[in-house]
């Protein structure tokens, strides 16, 4: 039992030494996942940051300004980093932060639950190598953060340790990304207790008081989206929602989460379900605590499933009809993302399953039986050598699993292999600061003075270095301005029904969509791209402001189209190259 009641939390910070020492030894080599993370949600921080401490209501970086609110952050603790630190400083410091809080989360959560230190670090020691994306904050990192406060409150100890912990979370998680979720589940229970006739006033403080910081964080989104008095009308009012077949995409989320949420619980069912079976065999010789975590476990297997059939409806048909045909927050509002409990909730349920199978302490005998020959036997198998081997051999697919998807294992390849073999995009590649910084000097006027517009690249290495963009990734920016800019690309959406579709049903992605490349944005250097016959309305783009072009690849008949080319442009390092072209000279 000694074991199992050392304070194992200390090794998280070895494991976070291990985590962060190949980041730290490529620097700005380092790899992340750029989809959704560098090239739109971390330029919401830099943009914050830069403005952090005014007053201004548009930022008018991209699109022809977005309006503060539709640029919110998730994390908007982490603001202040992007303020007095640079980009990639700011964002390896987020990315610590989120990952001791899964660990730390994760670990005292599970011992909470438990008692097992045991458990309690390898379900921390799991959770936080998943691969999570850091710009999300604690929206996913910090559920079992949430659940442990839960625990502590309706047990009416660490009350203010509670109190500050959900206003880390608060502060560094968003409402329409996990806080519904969370609260929801946490009213579920006030419920439950109501019905049970239990008195726990530390419960109802800490709903109360989460949902104040949700409400007071979000009070513009609230008078923006949910009653109304936004400035402007946003181009989600025109997307539209595609059903999906309920059973099989209930299905694919039960094995597999969804978006962004990568919980890697594939190979855990099935030890989780025999689990819960020979635990179920001991269920009438169960002390009353351990019998109260198999029920644990077995709501919280319905409530998984559950949630992949929530998934599964909220994607069928008829929810889809109905949403497409309403306006505003109904008709985007993202119910199903509960399914973001995933990663926590797969890896709690596999504890507990642990928890009930073997008893209070991972590493305690369970009772023995009198016979002698009997005793022995059933000491050797519930003895902590051989549970730490059933242990490894349940997780082992899984660990497998984690490794190959997680930031470190990427690092590491990356570190021994580099960019040729590997194939990944590196910070300093993406960002190409160097480049930017060169077509700056090309232009030779400060960026705030103009703008630009990127053709077949992402225009987030622009945005980071400061340059001013007609075009941008961003959820939520005037519908106004997406009709200007469709404008500019309507010819060449003509020439893709796919590419089209893509546009006008979704529009967050407001580029330069055409016929040759169709809605590509990650054509670099070594794609060796060339344009030719290309209809956009150029004279359209001029009125929207822009001046200069990026082109990923050269454009043949530039001068035809009234172009004036200033040169190609790439480094050593740069993922990009770029053909800079002026527009001012069409006539």
């Amino acid at each position: 039992m000694k074991t199992d009641r050392l304070p194992l939390w200390i090794l998280g910070f070895l494991i976070m030494a291990v985590n962060f020492f190949p980041l730290l030894k490529l620097g700005r080599g380092c790899v992340f996942p750029y989809h959704d993370q560098l090239d739109e949600t971390l330029l919401t921080y830099v943009l914050s940051g830069k403005y952090l401490g005014t007053r201004i209501k548009v930022l008018p970086e991209l699109l022809g300004g977005v309006n503060a609110s539709g640029m919110q952050p998730a994390a908007v603790l982490f603001v202040p980093l992007y303020y007095f630190l640079d980009a990639y400083s700011g964002f390896l410091i987020q990315y610590a932060i989120v990952f001791a809080a899964a660990f730390f989360g994760m670990y005292f959560c599970v011992k909470e639950m438990t008692g097992s230190s045991i458990l309690s670090l390898v379900a921390g020691g799991c959770f936080c190598m998943l691969p999570t994306p850091p710009v999300y904050g604690l929206s996913i990192a910090g559920v079992p953060l949430a659940f442990y406060c839960f625990l502590c409150l309706y047990r009416k100890k660490n009350i203010v340790v509670s109190g500050l912990l959900l206003l880390l979370f608060g502060l560094t998680s968003h409402l329409v990304l996990i806080g519904y979720v969370i609260l929801g589940f946490w009213g579920l229970a006030l419920v439950w207790m109501l019905a049970g006739r239990q008195r726990n006033k530390w419960l109802w403080l800490g709903f109360v008081w989460l949902t104040g910081i949700y409400v007071t964080v979000n009070r513009n989104l609230f008078l923006e989206l949910l009653l109304g008095q936004g400035s402007y009308v946003s181009h989600r009012e025109e997307m539209v929602n595609y059903a999906l077949p309920l059973w099989e995409t209930a299905r694919n989320v039960f094995l597999n989460s969804a978006q962004h949420a990568e919980s890697l619980h594939k190979y855990l069912i099935l030890p989780i379900l025999l689990m819960l079976f020979l635990a179920g065999l001991q269920l009438g010789k169960m002390e009353p605590e351990r019998k109260r975590r198999y029920i644990a476990a077995v709501a919280g297997i319905v409530i998984l499933a559950g949630i992949a059939l929530f998934y599964g409806m909220c994607k069928s048909q008829p929810v889809v009809d109905f949403k497409n045909h309403q306006t505003g927050f109904l008709r985007y509002f993202q119910l199903e993302r509960v399914y973001w409990l995933y990663p926590a909730g797969w890896i709690l349920e596999f504890v507990l399953c642990c928890s009930s199978l073997w008893g209070d302490d991972f590493s305690q005998n369970s009772q023995e039986p009198e016979d002698g020959a009997k005793k022995n036997l059933h000491g050797i198998i519930s003895s902590l050598p051989v549970k730490s081997l059933v242990l490894c051999i349940l997780l082992y697919p899984t660990l497998q699993e984690i490794k190959e998807n997680s930031y470190f294992y990427m690092n590491v390849n990356q570190l021994n292999n580099g960019s040729g073999i590997t194939g990944y995009i590196s910070w300093e590649s993406y960002y190409a600061e160097e480049l930017m910084q060169q077509l700056e000097e090309a232009i030779g006027r400060g960026p705030e003075t103009y703008k630009v517009a990127h053709l077949g690249m992402s225009p987030a290495p622009a945005l980071m270095h400061g340059f001013y963009t007609v075009d941008g990734y961003s959820n939520n920016y005037p519908l106004e301005y997406k009709h200007r800019f469709r404008q500019a690309i309507a010819k060449e959406l003509e020439k893709s029904e796919q590419t089209r579709l893509y546009f006008d049903e979704w529009g967050s992605r407001c580029y330069l969509f055409n016929g040759a490349t169709g809605n590509a944005w990650m054509l670099g250097k070594a794609h060796n791209v060339v344009y030719e016959q290309l209809e956009f309305d150029w004279k359209a783009l001029e009125e929207l402001g822009c001046e200069y072009l990026f082109s990923c690849g050269e454009i043949l008949n530039a001068e035809e189209l009234g172009l004036r080319f200033m040169g190609y442009y790439e480094t050593e390092t740069s993922y990009w190259g770029i053909w800079l072209y002026e527009i001012a000279a069409y006539e």
